[in-house]
């Protein structure tokens, strides 16, 4: 695509002007990022992008360790195939949660706080030109002043696909700031997300594939020809803190000594700055930079499934529930004590999102159609479904040492739009005038929730919510987390949850062209989970065992319309993640299985393995001062043969299915992916194994997974 090329290289331009000036002490450099807890609205670190782990899985739906259900176009709607992600919902937007794993979401959003400018670019690009799949994401963060920050984060998504119409676009954007003064904080972020893609209903008969024939991929039928689908997405928050209380230090500045100790105590500090370039070498920066970015590439390595929150390494800082900042003033820098904050505090959230799916066909003459009703227009399809929602939180929090406690009240106003059938005597009537349906509902709710040390090294965590009035009256959530810390980074933990919850209203009332349904009958869904978890984050380990249950579970039946379960649903599923370092071998291994006692109902492979293995090493240059870290493997990704739920284009959505049954899924992919300084880059051929065996793969019927391509990308962070 040219204008991810154009954009890339007007970015490199820009950014590179001031490259050459920038310095990389460990004095000088200091940036760190965190999130917010949307239950205390309390601060937790969070890593800075500038990982090679991993770096090579550049598709979203890939990049992460679940594994999903997909189109197998990159940008495509996924379904995960985890319960522990299966049934959480991500959006408030039941046509949005397809394309989740790829928007910017206000709960997901990382702040900054920066000293210098930082930028980062990334851009990944994989297949020919007629087929290309791009990535592309720039994100620009810097400080106004030590307390104030803004950002803006951008990702593109092109892909044109293997097959006839099955072009995706998307592109999302987010602008955000923070301020963080002693008694006044601030957190804010827009999102404007937009996805538009063709839909093809999958290829029209699997045959094809082993016909030569069809070897080129544009040429297989697929179901349809001319229809198109859009989601789009704009949210705003903004979380508002004053602090009543007084800051509670738990980490001072070294105290001052007398100019002899601190000079035979600081030798081995100040050494580096000595260091000279080696005669004959020009245009290299000084040792220190060396130390600084060999030190922090090899560093850098985020295990996301254990949590570790590894931050910039030339900045330690506590993991507390907030934290001040140690920023630049001119050339120097100005360090703070690092503290909590003891006593009250006051916060208001305000949360706006407005969301929309678009569905369009102008020939509903295609065979696809024969199975589904007409009920607004036979010649075409023009179907449109609105929600919006407002909603604001009052918390009063108090806070003293490890206790943690706060109540907060939540109300919510929300907005369905969609297409109706003015009248039924003109149903399948070719001059049917499009009508839609307006509805404005309320919700209200009460919160508490708690943290404390319960003694030693036991902690205890709860938080519990009920709606008191609206749609959503007698609602409620509890869930309670006990956790023990061992010494040596390891923790145990014993997790219950609980939630009911009333449909949503758009699974009770929703119409359009081939959809219909008015479901005034259905009961309040309930969850019951409850796990037993171990992490090591030394060794890299974690493992889990829970047992959940499904009450009246709501789901699409095999026509795709609305259903619910009269009963009772059991899963047992256990997790393990293991990364095992020896020398310069690595090994990546992440295993889940689950069982249900419902495989026609709820549908999840009993097994789901990701392995990676890799050799990784630094190579020093003496005669440059340069280095060079490389990673050489492979990634294996397996699910076990199941009745994967099938994607309905109108709708948007997944249904269940039990006819096609998905046999096994292999995937080995090769990559080769290396860092020199603040470049990272990857190098990489999928699906080596249909390749070698000729076995086509799918990622949902009647889609088929990607075929052998090379695929190359690469980041790069400036610091100005």
């Amino acid at each position: 695509m040219k204008t991810a090329k154009y954009i890339v290289l007007t970015c490199l331009i820009i950014i590179s002007w001031n490259a050459y000036s920038q310095v990389d002490s460990l004095q000088n450099r200091i940036i760190y990022s965190w999130k917010l807890d949307p239950i205390g609205q309390s601060t937790e670190l969070s890593e800075i992008d500038t990982s090679l782990f991993m770096f090579q899985n550049y598709n979203p739906v890939l990049r992460q360790l679940d594994v999903h259900n997909y189109l197998g176009n990159m940008g495509s709607a996924a379904q995960p195939k985890n319960y522990q992600v299966f049934d959480k919902k991500q959006t408030s937007f039941i046509f949005s949660q397809p394309y989740a794993i790829y928007f910017h979401l206000p709960k997901n959003q990382t702040y900054y706080n920066t000293k210098r400018q930082f930028t980062l670019l990334k851009y990944s690009n994989a297949g020919p030109k007629t087929e290309s799949e791009q990535v592309l994401k720039v994100m620009h963060v810097q400080n106004v002043n030590p307390e104030f920050n803004f950002g803006l984060d951008y990702d593109m998504i092109s892909s044109d696909g293997r097959y006839l119409n099955q072009q995706v676009r998307q592109n999302l954007i987010t602008i955000f700031g923070s301020y963080e003064g002693q008694r006044y904080r601030m957190h804010a972020n827009i999102n404007l997300n937009r996805a538009k893609f063709q839909e093809n209903g999958g290829i029209d008969s699997l045959q094809y594939l082993e016909d030569d024939d069809f070897s080129n991929r544009k040429n297989v039928p697929v179901r349809l020809e001319s229809a198109k689908g859009q989601v789009l997405n704009t949210s705003f928050c903004l979380v508002n803190q004053i602090r009543f209380g007084k800051p509670e230090i738990i980490a001072k500045e070294p105290k001052k000594e007398s100019p002899a100790v601190s000079k035979e105590k600081n030798k081995a500090v100040a050494a580096p700055k000595t260091i000279q370039p080696k005669k004959g070498i020009t245009n290299v920066k000084s040792k220190i930079d060396e130390i600084n970015d060999t030190a922090a590439i090899k560093d850098k390595f985020i295990h996301d499934s254990l949590n570790v929150q590894k931050i910039d390494t030339l900045n330690t800082v506590p993991d507390s529930s907030d934290i001040s900042k140690s920023v630049a003033t001119d050339d120097k820098v100005t360090k703070k004590s690092y503290f909590k904050w003891s006593g009250l505090s006051l916060s208001h959230e305000l949360i706006y999102n407005s969301d929309v799916r678009k569905y369009s066909d102008d020939n509903l003459e295609s065979d696809f159609y024969n199975s589904l009703n007409i009920f607004i227009d036979s010649l075409s399809t023009s179907d449109e479904v609105r929600q919006t929602q407002l909603g604001n939180k009052f918390m009063l929090k108090y806070s003293a040492g490890t206790f943690n406690a706060g109540l907060y009240y939540y109300n919510e106003q929300m907005n369905y739009t969609y297409n109706i059938v003015p009248d039924s005597s003109f149903l399948n009537n070719d001059t049917i005038v499009k009508n839609t349906y307006d509805k404005n509902l309320s919700n209200s709710s009460v919160s508490f929730f708690i943290k404390s040390k319960v003694f030693n090294n036991l902690y205890f965590s709860g938080n519990a919510e009920y709606f008191i009035q609206g749609y959503k009256d007698e609602d409620s959530r509890l869930d309670l987390n006990l956790y023990y810390l061992f010494k040596g980074q390891s923790r145990i933990s014993l997790m219950y949850n609980y939630k009911q919850s009333k449909p949503d209203y758009l699974y009770e009332n929703y119409s359009s062209n081939h959809f219909i349904w008015q479901n005034s009958n259905l009961k309040s869904i309930v969850n019951r989970d409850i796990g037993l978890n171990y992490n090591n984050k030394r060794y890299h380990f974690n493992a889990q065992i829970s047992y959940s249950q499904l009450t009246n579970y709501l789901y699409l039946d095999s026509t795709a319309f609305v259903a619910q379960h009269q009963g009772q649903i059991d899963i047992l599923s256990a997790a393990l993640y293991k990364h095992f370092k020896w020398g310069i071998f690595n090994s990546v291994t992440n295993l889940v299985y689950q069982k249900t006692n419902t495989d026609s109902i709820y549908n999840i492979p009993e097994f789901n393995l990701y392995q990676s293995v890799f050799l990784e090493h630094l190579w020093q240059f003496p005669s440059t001062g340069g280095s060079l870290l490389w990673q050489l493997g492979f990634d294996y990704r397996y699910t076990s043969m199941y009745y994967s739920d099938r994607y309905m284009p109108p709708l948007g959505m997944f249904y269940t299915q039990n006819n096609i049954l998905q046999p096994e899924y292999h995937c080995f992919d090769v990559f080769l992916n290396f860092a020199i300084r603040r470049a990272r880059i990857y190098l990489k051929y999928s699906y080596i194994n249909v390749l070698i065996n000729k076995n086509y793969q799918f990622t949902s019927p009647y889609y088929p997974a990607p075929e052998p391509l090379f695929q190359f990308g690469f980041a790069w962070t400036f610091y100005d």
